[in-house]
This record gives C-alpha cells, structure tokens and sequence, in this order.
C-alpha cells in the first residue's frame, strides 16, 4: 500500500520551475515512470528528422508510437513495427515484406520506439546528468536530461531526453551520432487512455496485406 500511494505521490506532484531545478535526473524520470504506470495505454505522435555526418538532411517523416504496458507499436510510411509479448514483427510497405523475430526487451532499439527511453529502466546502458537541464522554448518550460552511452558499441554519444514541465509529458528525444550527425523525435501530441488499446493493436495482420512475403526468424 505504501509503494502505491508513493507512486501516486509522485506522479501528481506538479514539476513546477523550482521543483524542476532542484530535482536529479533520476527523480524526472521516476516521476514520469510512476505517471505512465497509472494510464492504461498511450497514444503519441512524432515528427523524425535529422542529418548524417556530411550534414546531409533526411526526409522529415510522421510516425505513431502505441504503448500498452509491454506492448507497442510503431507506424510510420517506411516501417511498421509490432511488439507483443515475445513476438516482434518489422513490416516495410515498399516491399510489402515483413520479418518475425523472438523480442528481447533488454535489447530495443532507440530510434524504433522514442518512447521506451522515457519509461525504461536503463541504468546500465546509460549515465545520467546529475541535474537535469531547465529552458524555456516557444513559451513552454522544458526539462533537458542527458544520457551517456556506457557502451563503446552504442552508436550515439549522447541522448537528450526532454520533458514538458508543467505537464511532464514527453517534448523530444534527440540523438547525437558518433560520425557527427544528428537524429530528433519531436512529439507533437502525447494522449494517455483510460481504456486499452484492443490486443490486435499490437499485432501485425497478414490479411490486411495481401501478398505480404513473410520470414519467420524465431
């Protein structure tokens, strides 16, 4: 009883400015963690661009991230991506081809789900700020956290997690590549549910794509 009241404890406490610059990064982010704990699933829309290492820029892309728990899913026009329990699908609609795979949770891939950087534990593939970084940007106070790579075979040198403050919701992740470039997911709404999503959210449907090829890796 005494762990639940705490989790709500700190979920509904406001991140005020005050609060905000007083607070570790390991504090934000528990907040944020107990908070995505008391909704039943989430909705969130991104915008993905960035630039390689010569500085060339990506075509900017739309995506959708739908979280339930363990489960989720990504949607954007060039990959579609399905995790159920611990089953994995990647379907690419230019080649109507979709791969199945056994999902590990331990080893996701960052650019592939943004959101599972807010509500991991991952304390052992990263280092924390001490403090976490407070700005205002377009009218909205922002919390900024770094993470570092512990690892010498992450191909990021750093991560920029940031947060609305007020709402302590997700603004953007940002990743800062080894060969110079650059990579930023800007979420542009984030929708929690009281009710969840339906199990087949999460799965990917060969009969809503016909002639889809399909390679089975588990």
């Amino acid at each position: 009883m005494y762990r639940f009241l705490y989790s709500l404890y700190i979920a509904f406490v406001p991140i005020t400015s005050a609060l905000a610059q007083n607070s570790s990064a390991e504090q934000v982010i528990a907040r944020f963690r107990a908070k995505m704990e008391q909704q039943a699933a989430v909705e969130m829309r991104f915008s993905f661009s960035g630039t390689d290492g010569r500085g060339r820029e990506f075509k900017p892309l739309q995506g959708v991230i739908y979280r339930q728990q363990d489960d989720y899913a990504l949607v954007n026009p060039d990959v579609e991506i399905y995790v159920q329990g611990n089953t994995k699908w990647i379907y690419t609609p230019g080649n109507n081809e979709a791969v199945v795979m056994r999902y590990n949770p331990a080893s996701f891939d960052l650019a592939e789900n943004p959101l599972a950087l807010f509500s991991a534990q991952f304390s052992q593939e990263y280092t924390l700020t001490g403090n976490p970084n407070v700005f205002v940007q377009e009218g909205n106070e922002v919390i900024e956290i770094t993470l570092t790579p512990t690892g010498k075979n992450m191909p990021y040198t750093s991560i920029l997690l940031r947060f609305l403050s007020q709402s302590l919701t997700p603004h953007s992740v940002k990743y800062m590549a080894k060969d110079g470039g650059g990579y930023e997911a800007v979420i542009t709404s984030y929708t929690p549910r009281k009710q969840p999503f339906p199990p087949d959210r999460f799965i990917f449907s060969t009969t809503a794509h016909p002639g889809v090829y399909v390679t089975d890796l588990r």
